[in-house]
């Protein structure tokens, strides 16, 4: 951890290079009460205001639970769901990958196989799950979106998009090794008790990459913030990787930099230091 701050402080003045931001949500952008605190929003308008850079919203998210956030903020209209399984700009898709429907099925049954409480299926905006159980009220309660309850096993998505399941820890440690066996998809524990699948040709890293040559702004000139496993490899990626102060050691480890907590504005008080 000293190496990484002494690091970040050796470079305090190439502020001026950073040209894009991205933003993980959870954990990241929104408190652990699921709001943006009015500190983060000011930081970031101001930024965007003075310094002209775009940002952009990067998460695990559909794209409508991403909406819900951006009622409060005002970005760029690109937005990077799924961790860019899909990718819009102004409602407009510019990429999609899919998780291959035999391997999604087989996903399916092995978590049903294993008692797995919350199943959760997603393609484009639609949300399949297979109970009305805590975790999906937790859901609802984080993104402010409804999904539809099915007998999972029976749904048929020929898009998926991305696979969540959420359990008590130990269910989920229990699980997670035999979903990563699946050379088809990238599995992310982004929660003790919650996993996201994705085809393997997503991750946030190679999102970063994607937007780096739309944009023709290069990695080194990349600011990304967020908290967890599913931030890792982008945190590394970009020339400004920041971990928040709620990561996991893991993270901070990697990090170029370490802010404060999401309840403690750590996306406010990154900004501030960085573009004074």
């Amino acid at each position: 951890m000293a190496v990484v701050l002494i690091f970040a402080k050796m470079r305090t003045g190439l502020k001026h290079a950073i040209r894009a931001i991205f933003f993980d949500i959870d954990g990241t952008l929104i408190t652990n009460q699921k709001v943006i605190s009015k500190n983060v929003i000011s930081e970031i308008h101001r930024v965007r205001d003075a310094y002209n850079i775009p940002m952009f919203y990067i998460s695990a998210r559909m794209p409508k639970a991403i909406n819900t956030v951006a009622l409060n903020l005002n970005l760029n209209e690109t937005i990077i769901a799924y961790t860019g399984a899909l990718i819009l700009n102004n409602n407009t898709i510019i990429r999609k990958s899919f998780i291959a429907e035999a391997i999604s099925s087989k996903i399916v049954q092995e978590a049903i196989n294993a008692n797995i409480e919350y199943i959760g299926v997603y393609s484009f905006d639609n949300w399949y799950v297979n109970s009305d159980n805590y975790f999906t009220q937790r859901e609802i309660n984080a993104t402010k979106v409804l999904p539809e309850y099915v007998a999972i096993e029976n749904v048929t998505v020929e898009n998926v998009q991305k696979i969540m399941l959420r359990d008590a820890p130990e269910k989920i440690s229990a699980i997670v090794d035999k979903l990563r066996s699946h050379p088809e998809v990238n599995v992310f524990k982004t929660q003790a008790n919650a996993l996201e699948i994705f085809d393997n040709s997503c991750s946030k890293a190679v999102s970063v990459k994607y937007m780096s040559n739309q944009l023709n702004i290069p990695l080194e000139s990349m600011m990304a913030i967020g908290d967890s496993e599913g931030d890792k490899e982008m945190i590394q990626t970009v020339g400004y990787g920041i971990a928040m102060g709620n990561a996991d050691d893991s993270i901070k480890k990697i990090a170029f930099d370490v802010t404060s907590s999401n309840d403690e504005d750590g996306v406010a008080n990154a900004l501030k230091k960085y573009f004074p």
